[in-house]
């Protein structure tokens, strides 16, 4: 009885943080006149708005800060450059939300976006920017 008593005294004096460890999946979105619309495989060029839902994989409570970068990985514009970034304080369900634009259309490649809590990488995601089937 002794042991149960001091584990709970142990648990009970651990800080409430969130500690997210990973990213568990990212849903991609196209553009409905400004908001998420159906889930995507991959954008097209023409998707000057991308919509993104990153689910984490294990979340408690705390406030932290999050920051998701934007890269071309290796497209037709180039390699490894920054797009942006998106920065979050908060979440819901264990989910952030993010979403990036070009004033023009998305060169054709592959992109990657790198999720940072409190500057310290929790994971990369890669995508996809394609041409239609059929062009």
């Amino acid at each position: 009885m002794k042991f149960i008593r001091a584990s709970v005294l142990v648990w009970s004096m651990l800080p409430a943080c969130a500690m997210a460890t990973g990213i568990e999946s990212v849903t991609l979105m196209a553009d409905n006149e400004g908001k998420p619309g159906e889930t995507v495989e991959l954008f097209v060029p023409s998707d000057l708005q991308q919509h993104f839902s990153i689910k984490l994989d294990e979340l408690k409570t705390g406030n932290h800060q999050f920051v998701v970068e934007f890269w071309s990985a290796d497209t037709t514009a180039g390699k490894n450059i920054k797009i942006t970034e998106v920065v979050s304080s908060g979440l819901l369900a264990n989910t952030i939300t993010a979403r990036v634009s070009l004033p023009r259309e998305w060169p054709v490649g592959v992109y990657r976006m790198d999720v940072k809590m409190d500057g310290k990488s929790i994971g990369t995601y890669e995508y996809e920017v394609a041409e239609p089937e059929g062009e």
